[in-house]
């Protein structure tokens, strides 16, 4: 059985933090907005919206069977695919990818209180987060929306000569890595979340992947849509439990957790279907809101940058209009 003696670190000050954060990172969106039209701070360009179905599933261990995950059951997804970057821009730029989906016909007690009838999960193709805590992550964001320049300017006055080249050398291996499409890649929450007593991560692999396509970059949505041509294209839903601090921290977000201590179980499966040509359902899911504290209490997100995230989040869903 995984742990459940993990738990959360509150720093002095850190409220406070996440709000300067929120004010911040808004000031540029509304900044985003004006060039690009309203959108979101990060993640700004989708390129797939479609609907799917997960299939949770029956028999999992005493550790697993929480939440979502209580009953085997199907449900209705919403799923946005995203550049992350905070630009509208070619597919062929480098970037970070996002993998959003919203669960429906779910009935609990909420994160944020009261009741809530969805689960929200936001998952990238990494499999850990740039820095231990949002305490760096937030002026490199503001950095890189103001210009590369600004950028660089910042990487050298934070971490030194020294220090700048290793981390800019850390980060153009993040980018440079090769990413071959949303059907041929997997993806991660990087980041904790709750499965009753437990804490872990989340994952998705797809079943059984074609071959990237050698002109997937032109358009991650065109290529998705050739992927799904023949039928939905379907990815196993995973957890990874918390063991302890030393292996699986919940507080330092850059650790990824080693599947040699932590293996991953399968609770599930996700079928997503072929991008939708619906423009209202489309319109829909760009203003609406895919964020992990849109959860049951089961899974409340862990960790100081999912309670940045928490700020800054509901901060920038209320700049441009969203509707949950």
């Amino acid at each position: 059985m995984p742990s459940t003696r993990w738990q959360e670190d509150f720093r002095p000050g850190e409220g406070e933090r996440h709000v300067a954060a929120a004010r911040d990172i808004v000031a540029m969106q509304r900044r985003k907005s004006e060039q690009f039209g309203r959108g979101r701070a990060l993640h700004r360009k989708g390129t797939v919206a479609a609907l799917g179905r997960l299939t949770v599933a029956g028999g999992l261990p005493a550790h697993a069977a929480h939440g979502l995950f209580a009953q085997p059951g199907e449900h209705p997804v919403w799923v946005r695919f995203s550049n992350g970057g905070v630009d509208v821009q070619s597919d062929r730029r480098p970037d970070i990818r996002g993998f959003a989906f919203r669960v429906f016909d779910v009935r609990g007690e909420a994160a944020l209180g009261g009741v809530i009838d969805h689960q929200d999960f936001s998952l990238i193709n990494q499999t850990r987060f740039a820095f231990p805590t949002s305490e760096l992550f937030v002026p490199l964001v503001l950095a890189a929306g103001r210009s590369p320049g600004a950028l660089l300017a910042w990487f050298f006055r934070t971490f030194g000569p020294l220090g700048a080249l290793k981390q800019l050398k850390e980060m153009g291996r993040t980018f440079k890595r090769r990413f071959t499409g949303y059907a041929t890649e997997s993806f991660s929450s990087v980041l904790p979340i709750a499965c009753g007593p437990y804490a872990c991560k989340v994952r998705l692999m797809p079943i059984a992947p074609a071959a990237p396509r050698p002109d997937a970059a032109n358009d991650w949505g065109a290529d998705f849509a050739a992927h799904a041509a023949s039928g939905p294209v379907r990815y196993t839903l995973q957890l990874q439990f918390f063991e302890d601090e030393a292996r699986t921290p919940i507080e330092d977000a850059s650790v990824e957790w080693p599947e040699s201590v932590a293996p991953w179980l399968i609770v599930g499966e996700l079928a997503v279907n072929a991008p939708s040509r619906d423009k209202v359902f489309t319109q829909q899911v760009e203003r609406g809101v895919f964020d992990p504290w849109q959860a049951l209490a089961a899974h409340r997100p862990l960790g100081e940058v999912m309670r940045a995230r928490k700020v800054v989040y509901f901060e920038s869903e209320k700049a441009r209009g969203a509707s949950i």
